[in-house]
Parts: C-alpha cells; structure tokens; sequence
C-alpha cells in the first residue's frame, strides 16, 4: 500500500534520514518510536512532502515515483492518498470547526459544500464535537482543537492518516481523549503511521512499532516483539528510560 524505499534527507550538513525503509499495508497502525532529533517528524514530513526528501523513492497505491524527481502532479496525487495531523492543530483560526473540516473537502478534493458539510459534521461527531460545530479555534481546549484536526483528515478518506506527535502539545488533563480518538479510529481499520512517545498507546495500539535513532531504523515488528524482547541494545536503553517497571525478555 505504502511503501518507502532508501529515504534520504540533509538539511545542511545535518544528515537527518540516512536510508530509511519502510512497508506499511493497508490496516496497519505504525508507531513510530525515537529520541528526539531521531528523524521521525522528517520522515512522517517527507512522505507527505511538506519536505522534499533529497533520495528515495515512494510507492502509494498506484503512484511510484522518486522523491527528488516527483512531479508537482505526482505530489498532488500523493497528498490526495496522504494527510497529516500535526503537534500544534494547524488549524484556520479564522473558520469555525465545521469550515476547518469542510475545508479540504471543497478546496482539495473539489467536493460539493452540501456533501462537505454533511461530511464534516459526520466526523465531528465521530470525535465528540457535535455541539462544537459553529466554535472557532480560540474557544476550543487543546484536546478539542486536536481533535478537529483528527477529524479533517479523516473526513478526505485518505490511505494512510500521518499523526505527527498529536499529544504533545497538550496538556496531561487533554491527553486522555485525544487518545481515545485516534484508538476508536484505529479500531475501524483506519491505516495510520503514528510518531508518538506515549509508550503505553504504542504497545497496546500498534500493528507495528518502528524504532528511529540517528537517522535510522534500527528495529522494527509488532508490539510484542518490540516492547516484549526487543533485539537492539539501543532500543532497550530507549524502552527502560520510558517503561522502567516493563520486564523485558530478552
């Protein structure tokens, strides 16, 4: 379904993604684990190419093309399979939750407003804003304008939802909702790739857990794999600093 083949990205003489491979299928939830600066978020940024990777290639559906040769129509069609929820919302401060949803589907996919609109409203109340239809982002708690972000990407029918860190910029009361959201989502065979350091969402949530470091994946397989009898010396260091009371076997 996706899939990423020898990714490479520099910004400068910083060397960030240094070949990375990636398969992801359709249903599969792919947490994406890492130290800071480990290249997670410019792997997640590459693929929808809100960066341009400098080498690579990408394959979404019927769509196979080099990162640095793809065409503006190639990046379009990419972005039309792809959609990204972001740390900080990235929402319109000017619309309301139901024009922030409906926005992508009128601009982007050319929709009809009377579809959008019902669209829209569909996936607010999917995420639990049903009486927050006409509220504009400054009336919303960080865990609601999140979740209005969640909705907008799902609402585009995309084939694989990239969540960059979607809890971290919340605070630990908004956390817990956000979360539930995008597990309900999950449960409904949404494909996601997931950069996240909530180790206990990961673990119980993911098809897949990938581990990052310095540009690299060094381990990848299911969660019990991972979490359970990680292989790598550098992933066990990365999990006991995170899940201290975990019994690994190794």
């Amino acid at each position: 379904m996706l899939e990423i083949i020898d990714i490479h990205k520099a910004f400068g003489t910083n060397q960030v993604l240094k070949g990375v491979n990636l398969k992801v299928e359709k249903g599969d939830v792919v947490a994406v684990l890492g130290p800071s600066g480990s290249g997670k978020t410019t792997l997640l940024r590459c693929i929808n190419f809100l960066e341009r990777a400098d080498s690579g290639r990408i394959r979404i559906g019927d769509i196979d093309t080099e990162f640095r040769q793809a065409s503006k129509k190639d990046i379009y069609a990419i972005r039309r399979r792809t959609s990204f929820v972001f740390q900080n919302y990235a929402l319109f401060n000017n619309k309301t939750c139901l024009e922030n949803v409906m926005e992508g589907l009128v601009t982007g996919r050319k929709m009809e407003k009377a579809k959008a609109l019902s669209l829209a409203k569909e996936h607010l109340d999917k995420v639990g804003l049903s009486d927050k239809y006409d509220a504009y982002p400054n009336q919303l708690s960080g865990g609601q304008q999140q979740r209005v972000g969640i909705a907008r990407a799902v609402a585009v029918n995309p084939d694989v939802v990239l969540l960059d860190e979607p809890t971290s910029a919340l605070d630990p009361e908004w956390i817990k909702e956000v979360l539930t959201v995008i597990r309900k989502i999950a449960s409904e065979g949404t494909t996601m790739i997931i950069v996240t350091h909530e180790m206990a969402f990961a673990r119980d949530v993911a098809s897949k857990v990938v581990f990052m470091d310095d540009g690299v994946i060094l381990e990848e397989g299911t969660a019990g794999d991972v979490f359970v009898k990680p292989k790598h010396e550098r992933t066990k260091q990365f999990l006991h600093r995170f899940l201290a009371e975990y019994d690994y076997v190794i």
